[in-house]
């Protein structure tokens, strides 16, 4: 907002833009302007009907009813001006009451930077009384040359302080007093009365001009004498202040934007006296006449009363001026048990701070509600060029159980200030929580076979992570399969899953039916995973492909033969390393669909390498859910200790899900609340939630609050592992069975017994707060710039200035680098970091920060890069065929 503050008030960084912004103005010849056509409305005669054309009885700009609407005009026209060189300077006042007792003492005369600011230089100390310090001191003047009437150069700007009463009077209180100021506003309530000039009786017009004075009955203090009010500063600062050049000196600006400033408080302090006169005044100064020598289109006294709402301005005296945007506040479309915040907006014109709080008893009522800000905000106007502040009361809606439509609801909101009070009214309504169609297109061609550095093929751990993925998919939202060898092969359509339905058993049939056999060919895949989602996509909100390969193409068709006709988000998990020809082409898709590329590369033997595909299956299940991964963590269960693996959930989180993957299934699982209670599988399950064991894999979903105790939901969470001694005896006893006939078996039973079952703890939450990220880089050279970036939104607000995000990078070396994103604006991160070396690049984005309600809250996704030497000219698939474990 364009707020008017004293001249005292600005901060050193304010008082410099706004030196800086005059001296730039003076500089480029656009400052004179000012001062040639001040001189001209002082010599335009606006007379009366009959009056002697003479423009010492009222001129445009001065001795009539326009001198206040002209020079608030011009001021503007000054500040606007000002402000095409310093985005934000606004156009301070000098409050000459302020220093009436003393005014040669005045802090704004001051010379010396070690006593204080300097703010326009002193007294007139040069010769003939120029001005030799301050910002100004090298100005050059125009004055009027008595023989031609024209304007002409003049080294300086003159000054005189004292003038009134001569050098005696200087340091007498011969400024306006605020006592006079306040008779002024409080007891002048008319705006002006005929003639319509200095000869006006109880004007408040003339008052401030300062051409009437106070004639006091008898037996009081003497009568004013001489000029007054406005008038009286001028002729005490002398010099250049004094004719009809009087802009030549910068003081003349600050001096009527007090000037207007006191006619703002006269109108706030008497709302309901007109402008006067309507008509029949003098020419330029009735209520709609147009004023002279003004640069601003339209430029009536009429357009300049409203000025907050016509010229875009306030003093920071001024009763703030507040407006509804809008007298309803719609919630659409909430999903069930879902909460989104949808703000009471006001439009705001304040110099001061401003309290907006809902009334007490007035609302809302469930489903609506105030936020965890609380039904009270202060707005602190900032000083810039904005024509008003948009200021906004939020409010929450919380989705029902079922779609439908919520009752309206209401809910009044005050201004402390003004005392206004404003109605909203309030109307959401439900629908069905987003449900997600998954089409698995899943590589089954012959390299799938070859072996990794942990044992099992790149097939086993392909079907073992989907078929992990298949039992996390929630009922209602559903999968479908296509698998793909030299062709594609529909294998099962995409559909929803239920209890009552065999899609789920279907979709992990075909899963766990996976063999290695035949060439390669991502592109047939893709293009039937594409033709399944058309065909039945449509049942769901959310879509997406998941393409699951070891990148390797050998036949067609290619990937960039049908890349243009893939449009749903596709999601790429390489199993291994990037594969020169596929990985750019996977790369393009993955982005350009908005989805994302992860590339296991070596998976190891650890718990992290051996789960990774697993991992990369869950997250990308959860962005296709629009849910959040909160922690993942990896690592081994000794049959002597418990381990214990925290998570954070918060207020914002509406339901969470603790997914458990063992290589052996020999592990029990335990939940602990942030209040210290321990909860055992079959204690979760008679408290209502979903505990499901499949093969090597654990998962317990659960509603917050969660009904332990007096309820469980924001804090600090624990997974709790055990090792299963009867189970991890048995498993040890196959192992050693299969052992003997399999010399591989063997290594697997040396590590079980040596250091206990390998784990990975993934915890997702449905939830109002949300990180998407993304990972772009220009090349898919080395030597690139891998740009991180992050989004994070709390009930569809940014988390601004609340949060701490990073991206921890893995690099093809194995060497570990942290990279720190910045919060270039509200909720929106950024870093970068240089591909140095050829090979996977592997990201996870953490994100840890508090919510509105001042709870901590913990969020991860995992992104891939893939750099190749030659990577942006990628060769040309060749086709070929297929070997097991050489490709």
């Amino acid at each position: 907002m364009n707020i008017r503050r004293n001249i005292y008030n600005l901060t050193p960084q304010e008082l410099a833009d706004f030196q800086d912004a005059l001296n730039a103005i003076k500089a480029d010849g656009s400052y004179d302007d000012f001062i040639e056509r001040h001189h001209h409305a002082m010599m335009e005669a606006t007379p009366l009907s009959g009056e002697t054309v003479n423009p010492s009885v009222r001129n445009v700009a001065h001795r009539g009813p326009a001198f206040l609407p002209w020079h608030r005009y011009f001021c503007r026209e000054l500040e606007l001006l000002l402000q095409a060189k310093k985005k934000n300077v606004t156009l301070p006042y000098w409050d000459e009451a302020g220093d009436a007792v003393a005014p040669a003492a005045a802090a704004l005369w001051n010379t010396d930077p070690s006593a204080g600011p300097v703010y326009v230089g002193g007294d007139g100390d040069g010769p003939n009384g120029e001005v030799t310090t301050g910002p100004f001191k090298h100005w050059m003047a125009l004055i009027e040359d008595l023989e031609t009437g024209g304007l002409v150069p003049r080294q300086g700007i003159l000054r005189a302080l004292g003038s009134t009463g001569g050098p005696a009077a200087r340091n007498k209180p011969l400024f306006p007093t605020a006592a006079q100021v306040e008779n002024m506003l409080v007891n002048w309530g008319v705006y002006d009365t005929a003639p319509w000039s200095p000869a006006s009786q109880g004007s408040f017009r003339n008052r401030l001009e300062g051409w009437e004075r106070i004639v006091p009955p008898e037996g009081v203090p003497a009568a004013e004498l001489g000029s007054q009010m406005h008038n009286r500063v001028h002729i005490w600062v002398g010099g250049d202040m004094g004719p009809g050049t009087s802009p030549n000196d910068p003081v003349f600006f600050l001096h009527h934007c007090n000037a207007d400033r006191l006619w703002a408080r006269w109108q706030h302090t008497h709302p309901t006296a007109p402008y006067l006169p309507a008509s029949g005044g003098p020419i330029g100064h009735n209520l709609g006449d147009a004023m002279g020598h003004l640069v601003t289109t339209d430029a009536t006294p009429a357009r300049s009363l409203d000025y907050r709402r016509t010229l875009g301005f306030i003093y920071d005296t001024d009763p703030p001026l507040v407006e509804q945007v809008s007298p309803a506040v719609h919630f659409q479309d909430v999903p069930t048990l879902e909460t989104v915040w949808r703000p009471a907006v006001f439009r705001i014109r304040a110099g001061a701070p401003v309290h907006l709080e809902v009334m007490s008893g007035s609302g809302p009522a469930a489903p609506y509600g105030l936020t965890s800000q609380g039904g009270r905000v202060t707005h602190t106007p900032v000083a810039d060029s904005a024509p008003f502040d948009l200021v906004r009361v939020w409010l929450a809606f919380t989705g029902a159980a079922t779609p439908g439509a919520a009752a309206a609801g209401a809910v009044k909101i005050r201004c402390v200030e003004t005392g206004e009070v404003f109605d909203f009214v309030l109307t959401g309504n439900t629908v069905q929580r987003e449900t997600s169609g998954v089409v698995f297109a899943l590589d089954k061609s012959l390299s799938m076979a070859q072996p990794t550095s942990n044992g099992l093929s790149h097939m086993q751990m392909a079907r073992e992570a989907v078929a992990r993925g298949v039992e996390l998919i929630r009922d209602d939202s559903g999968a479908g399969v296509v698998t793909f060898d030299q062709d594609s092969h529909p294998e099962v359509k995409l559909s929803p899953f239920a209890p009552a339905l065999s899609q789920r058993a279907d979709v992990l049939a075909a899963v766990n039916a996976l063999e290695s056999a035949g060439d390669t060919s991502l592109g047939d895949g893709l293009a039937a995973a594409q033709q399944t989602m058309n065909a039945n996509g449509r049942a769901f909100t959310s879509r997406a492909l998941v393409v699951v390969t070891d990148g390797l193409e050998n036949q067609p068709k290619f990937l960039d033969e049908v890349g243009g006709t893939i449009t749903t988000r596709t999601f790429a998990v390489v199993a291994g390393a990037a594969n020169p020809v596929s990985a750019p082409a996977l790369t393009r898709l993955a982005n350009g669909t908005g989805g994302r590329l992860l590339l296991t590369d070596t998976p190891g033997t650890d718990a992290e390498g051996f789960f990774r595909l697993s991992t990369y299956i869950q997250h990308v299940l959860a962005s296709a859910a629009d849910e959040d991964v909160v922690t993942e963590a990896s690592g081994v269960v000794t049959p002597e200790e418990e381990v214990r693996v925290p998570f954070q959930l918060n207020e914002t989180d509406i339901e969470a899900t603790v997914i458990l993957s063992l290589d052996v299934p020999s592990v029990s699982l335990e939940l602990e609340t942030p209040a210290g209670r321990l909860l055992t599988e079959s204690e979760l399950t008679a408290l209502g939630a979903t505990v499901r064991r499949t093969t090597n894999m654990i998962f317990c979903r659960f509603r917050l609050p969660f009904p332990a105790g007096t309820g469980a939901h924001s804090g600090t969470w624990h997974v709790g592992l055990k090792a299963d001694e009867r189970a991890l005896r048995e498993e040890t006893a196959k192992l050693r069975t299969a052992a003997e006939g399999d010399p591989a078996r063997g290594t697997e039973l040396d590590r079980l017994t040596a250091h206990g079952p390998r784990y990975s703890i993934v915890v997702t939450a449905w939830s109002n707060l949300r990180l998407n990220s993304r990972v772009t880089q220009p090349s898919m050279e080395p030597g690139a710039t891998i740009r991180f970036d992050a989004v994070l939104a709390e009930f569809g607000r940014p988390v601004e200035g609340r949060a701490d995000v990073e991206a921890e990078v893995r690099r093809p070396d194995g060497v570990v680098v942290t990279v720190p994103l910045d919060e270039e604006v509200p909720g929106a991160f950024r870093g970068d970091l240089t591909a140095t070396m050829a090979g996977v690049w592997q990201a996870r984005i953490t994100a840890h920060g508090h919510t509105f309600g001042r709870t901590r809250f913990a969020r991860q996704q995992r992104l891939g890069v893939a750099v190749l030497v030659g990577g942006d000219h990628p060769p040309a698939p060749v086709v070929g065929t297929d070997v097991d474990g050489n490709d």
